[in-house]
């Protein structure tokens, strides 16, 4: 009873139940944000150094024998903007008076600037070395988009135009140009339509017909499979047929060709014992400064989506018949065991070629990437033949 003399209500069951249920989902709410803080501080600590990594992305300056910077010397990591679109440069040279030579990155959609970095780096003695990520590519792989814009003369046009900007930039009249695999598509192109921006061309594991090329490889890896009874590759073969592959994802089938062409054909005939231990281009491209870790995504993502894009666009060209005379000198370097280009086909083209100058040249201990693979022997081509033959 009350003071008053009346009864007083007590709580009920029902009121007692809702205080702990309330005081329940209380403790369940702060165990949930406490875990979420718990997901988030990691997740934002991750997007930190992401950052930074992209923040810190750098090319090494060029250092002198005494350990100080070299006067005169350039080391640069940046960004220019072809055809509408921010694409990236890796510039180096002892001497910024050197020739310029614009390396063209294999693919399309790979990223060679770290091989070319690990072991092409004599060359910065002789010129001013521009290695370009191209549109979709590395660094570049932003540029990716729109997807419309991923065709053989977008590439060839932001190719003209960033050779004007090196040519001003540089004031150099030309500057020399060196493609490999896809690159030498490109920079045929190029060097089709704007000869007189260019000291000379250079072609190594020149491309000349894609299509028949990658029917032969099929047939030469067909052939190796049954010899040596591996019956299910030859299923794996017969199952996805000789191409060229398209669809949603052509790079799969391609993948498990040209794998299996390297693996058989190149990869035991390469001698140099520093490339057979440091050439793997993932490992170096992890490794390599110029590149934070959202660049690394993007080498991954651009070997796959850019390669899916451009390469069926590819079939049907042939430069037997699209580029049988270009207007300045011209060097073709093959490696003897490359299967994955077929030396038949290259050789045939310059054959016919029509040109002021030309050179074929053999590595006779490499496959597809010669001048990685033998790179003394590409850097002595480049100072020796090709700079003594062509720089006036």
């Amino acid at each position: 009873m009350t003071r008053a003399g009346g009864w007083r209500k007590m709580g009920t069951n029902t009121d007692w139940s809702q205080r702990k249920n309330k005081d329940t989902s209380m403790k369940h709410s702060k165990k949930i944000r406490g875990c979420m803080t718990f997901l988030l501080i990691p997740i934002l600590l991750l997007a930190v150094f992401v950052l930074y990594s992209q923040w810190a992305a750098h090319t090494p300056v060029i250092l002198g024998a005494d350990g100080k910077p070299l006067p005169g010397s350039i080391a640069s990591l940046e960004k220019v903007k072809l055809g509408g679109v921010d694409q990236w440069l890796i510039i180096r040279g002892q001497d910024v008076n050197k020739p310029v030579l614009l390396f063209l990155s294999g693919g399309p959609g790979a990223s060679e600037a770290a091989r070319v970095l690990r072991f092409n780096s004599e060359l910065e003695k002789h010129f001013v070395v521009v290695i370009w990520e191209q549109r979709g590519c590395g660094k570049s792989y932003p540029s990716i988009h729109p997807k419309s814009d991923l065709t053989v003369d977008r590439y060839v046009a932001d190719l003209i135009e960033l050779t004007d900007i090196l040519r001003e930039r540089f004031d150099e009249q030309k500057i020399y140009l060196v493609g490999h695999s896809w690159g030498t598509i490109i920079g045929v192109l190029a060097a089709q339509q704007r000869p007189d921006l260019y000291h000379a061309y250079v072609g190594t594991a020149q491309m000349v017909d894609v299509q028949e090329t990658d029917q032969m490889i099929y047939e030469v890896v067909m052939e190796h499979a049954r010899k040596t009874g591996d019956a299910a590759f030859v299923k794996t073969l017969e199952t996805q047929g000789p191409p060229p592959y398209f669809g949603k994802s052509p790079i799969q089938p391609y993948a498990t060709l040209f794998g299996r062409e390297y693996q058989v054909f190149e990869a035991p005939n390469i001698k140099d014992e520093t490339y057979r231990r440091e050439g793997d281009a993932i490992l170096l491209m992890l490794k390599q400064p110029e590149y934070g870790w959202l660049d690394r995504l993007y080498y991954l993502l651009g070997l796959m989506n850019t390669f899916n894009a451009v390469y069926p666009q590819l079939q049907g060209m042939d430069f037997r018949v699209d580029a049988a005379r270009l207007d300045l000198p011209v060097y073709i370097v093959l490696g003897r065991h490359d299967m994955n280009n077929p030396s038949q086909i290259p050789e045939e083209y310059f054959q016919l070629l029509e040109a002021p100058s030309k050179g074929l040249l053999f590595f006779e201990n490499s496959g597809h990437g010669m001048i990685w693979e033998e790179a003394g022997l590409f850097h002595r081509l480049m100072v020796e033949t090709v700079l003594a033959e062509t720089y006036k």
